[in-house]
């Protein structure tokens, strides 16, 4: 079963929730924007809408229509792609089917199907799938059929924003016109159109550890310059050593950590949208492969070397056929991929780690949409060293003249520092957090509480030490607390034979005759009464939870068939309901149990100050001799306590070797593990890891007096981990240190032994970092 991360999960809802308010509008040609960044499972989570959508919509009273089909609609090859992902995803919910135009049967399409047009297909009125024939065969003839039997059609517009440019959004806008569906739903990571929106931001993504946490361009590329040095090479040639300089750094770390994972470089040609190759371009592929081969060992015959050109594959799959396969398994032999712009869009590689584009120079766009196929992380987590989490593009074309797009700003970066040759290991441990979060959703384990509570409050049983059948028994022990569970008494009661005249004065007495519901109508209030009371829960995911569970409670207990337990619930309402409400009570403890147990699942791991780290445009460039990356970059809207205590640490050359700003979160960061107000297990990231003359270690986060509720907790399991680890023989010391600033002259304190509180009354005893750190 697929575990939707936290964002997945919140948008899927969110989805679900805008549609059904556009599908209750009479309008038609609704927009719905789903804007989510590449690497986020964009397809995934539509699939998931979609399925809910259709489950959803026959329980929605409100509606007229409860019927929908869907129309997929991509741009090349992607609609292929999009087709296998949802039938793969569909072969285990057997929800809905997705269909190519061919398979369409009756010129109609049925409820639930998704059927998937690539957009070149449909965009000019002599294509076959749009233009009339004899049959009534187009496209348009069969949407118009398929609405006569009483059906909507939904629209989803893959990778929106390539249909807006002025090229294509005429004919886009025809094109939806003629199909005009109830909803439009259009995907895009940079949409362009105006509706409803649901939106994933990159942040959430790359916590959730399911994409890279940024892009760094040409990588340190006058270092490279200066160990490398160019000599006679081309620029090109010279580009081609970096990227696999970097692709060999990379394979190397996978290796250390002992992760089967071998990474592949994308070497991508100038843009071209024609598909046969000029003469000029073939000369040039055959330059690039001929240098693989001649300086590199890398060759198709080999197996290290991969093409993907319009009329040229080559080790893509382990059948020769069309598919990609061979490429995309984690330890492919394959190290290198020569493409063009054909598989730009929508490829899923995630061993892919460093892309080298040689363009154009006309072509100066460099975006996110670009840099896409590098994104996601291989195991959807990140890893230690920060060298994996980061993309390397390499590019011909001069940072001056790169034109980022705004939005993209942030991530992909430019400035890198570097680890001093003096360094030396530290070997100190970081904690990693390995649990797992529970999202708002029942899962199948509730139905133990319902049972639990069902035993509890109502004094049902599982076993029987009576001659009576245990089912006999628990069906007097509801009759007790006035269930009523006679199926005579709760079917339909409907006078007979009733004569009025118009001078009745009592009320008449008459003969009745009983009716039952039909299954479906008892279905359908069954799941309603079930969402009415699903409390705080994600209702589409937890309403069906709900109903199995009580199902299997009349199975279980009283030995009923599923009609007779939506009969005696749908009568008895209240005391369900009540019921219902207490075995949520019992089931969100057991879970909060389950999730503090999960939640000590503390990893630990060796920790060094990272080689090298990225910054974006939130840090800007500082001077400082005593940093150990250089240069040093720090945090544009950093605290003034850090930066009074960077000032601290800079005048303190005498007895400092180096000190090291560390990040706030991501696993290449120093991370310690406490317990926090609540209870909980949890981490935090200190600020500062100084090395000092004298050999030890000393570890600070720096705080002002009751800035910080945890700040006590905090400081204690600093203070038991530098005790834990000089048990291993490392000379550390730990503390919060409290910024003062007192008649302009500020100061800091720290404590050697643990503390209770952090307020200034509590600093008494206290020691001044200033006079003590240079002997320590």
């Amino acid at each position: 079963m697929i575990q939707f991360k936290n964002y997945q999960e919140a948008a899927i809802s969110e989805l679900c929730e805008k549609s059904f308010k556009l599908w209750g509008q009479p309008k038609y040609r609704q927009n719905l924007i789903f804007e989510s960044p590449t690497g986020s499972g964009k397809t995934l989570m539509m699939a998931e809408f979609l399925r809910r959508f259709c489950e959803e919509l026959p329980n929605q009273l409100s509606f007229r229509t409860k019927k929908v089909s869907f129309i997929w609609i991509s741009p090349n090859k992607l609609y292929q792609q999009s087709h296998l992902a949802l039938k793969s995803f569909f072969g285990e919910k057997r929800t809905l089917q997705p269909i190519f135009f061919e398979d369409i049967s009756d010129k109609k399409l049925y409820p639930n199907q998704v059927l998937f047009l690539n957009w070149e297909s449909i965009n000019k009125e002599t294509n076959v799938y749009v233009r009339s024939d004899e049959n009534d065969r187009s496209l348009y003839h069969i949407l118009n059929n398929t609405r006569s039997y009483d059906h909507e059609i939904v629209v989803v517009i893959d990778e929106e924003h390539l249909f807006s440019n002025p090229r294509t959004a005429k004919k886009a806008e025809a094109v939806l016109q003629n199909i005009n569906a109830k909803v439009e739903v259009r995907v895009s990571a940079t949409p362009q159109s105006r509706g409803a929106t649901v939106q994933v931001s990159r942040q959430e993504v790359i916590e959730e550890e399911m994409i890279k946490t940024g892009i760094v361009l040409n990588p340190m590329l006058g270092n490279y310059a200066e160990a490398q040095p160019q000599g006679k090479k081309s620029l090109d040639h010279y580009l081609i050593d970096a990227a696999l300089d970097k692709r060999q750094e990379i394979a190397s770390a996978y290796k250390k950590l002992g992760i089967d994972i071998n990474p592949l470089l994308l070497i991508q040609l100038p843009n071209d949208t024609k598909e046969e190759l000029t003469t000029d371009e073939r000369n040039y592929i055959s330059l690039v492969i001929d240098y693989l081969g001649a300086q590199h060992k890398i060759s198709v015959q080999n197996g290290r070397l991969a093409i993907w050109l319009s009329n040229q594959k080559e080790n893509l799959s382990d059948n020769d056929g069309k598919d990609d396969q061979k490429i995309r398994r984690k330890n492919s032999l394959v190290d290198v991929l020569l493409f063009k712009q054909a598989i730009a869009m929508g490829w899923d590689c995630p061993r892919a780690a460093v892309l080298l584009i040689f363009r154009d120079i006309k072509s100066t766009s460099f975006t996110i949409q670009t840099v896409g196929r590098i994104l996601r992380m291989p195991e959807q987590k990140h890893y230690p060293d920060s060298l994996l989490n980061q993309g390397y593009v390499y590019t011909n074309l001069s940072r001056d003249i790169i034109q980022i797009v705004k939005d993209d700003m942030g991530f992909i970066t430019f400035d890198k520092a570097v680890r001093k040759e003096s360094y030396q290991p530290l070997d100190l441990k970081t904690h990693l957090d390995s649990s797992k979060i529970i999202r708002n959703r029942l899962r199948a384990t509730y139905k133990r509480s319902l049972f639990a509570i069902a035993e509890q409050y109502w004094g049902m049983s599982i076993t029987s030490l009576e001659q009576k059948s245990i089912f006999d028994i628990n069906r007097d022990v509801l009759r007790k607390r006035i269930i009523e569970i006679d199926h005579q008494k709760i079917d339909i009661a409907v006078p007979e034979n009733v004569y009025l005249t118009g001078e009745e004065q009592n009320e008449v007495v008459a003969s009745k005759v009983r009716f039952a519901r039909s299954f479906d109508e008892l279905r359908r209030l069954f799941y309603n009464f079930c969402r009415k009371n699903i409390g705080s829960y994600a209702p589409i995911d937890s309403t069906p939870i709900l109903e199995l569970a009580l199902f299997e409670l009349f199975s279980r207990y009283l030995g009923m068939d599923d009609k007779m337990a939506m009969k005696i619930v749908l009568h008895n309402q209240e005391q369900f309901a009540d019921l219902i409400a207490k075995s949520f009570s019992l089931y969100e403890k057991q879970q909060q149990e389950e999730a503090s147990k999960r939640s000590r699942k503390i990893e630990t791991q060796t920790w060094e100050v990272p080689k090298y780290r990225i910054y974006n445009d939130l840090y800007v460039e500082e001077k400082s001799n005593l940093h150990i990356l250089e240069p040093y970059f720090s945090l544009q809207k950093a605290s003034n306590p850090e930066k009074e205590f960077v000032r601290f640490l800079e005048q303190g050359e005498n007895y400092i070797e180096w000190w090291y700003k560390n990040g706030d979160k991501g696993k290449e960061h120093l991370a310690i593990a406490y317990t926090n107000l609540r209870g909980e297990l949890s981490l935090f990231y200190v600020d500062f890891i100084v090395k000092l003359k004298s050999g030890k270690i000393a570890i600070f986060d720096t705080k002002t007096p009751n800035s910080d509720p945890e700040a006590a907790s905090k400081h204690n399991a600093l203070v038991a981990y530098c005790e834990k680890e000089s048990q291993r023989g490392a000379k550390l010391i730990g503390s919060v240190v409290l910024y003062l600033s007192q008649s302009g002259s500020p100061s800091f304190l720290y404590h050697k032994q643990t503390i209770e509180d952090t307020h200034l009354h509590y600093t008494k005893g206290w020691d001044d970092l200033s006079l003590h750190l240079p002997h320590l």
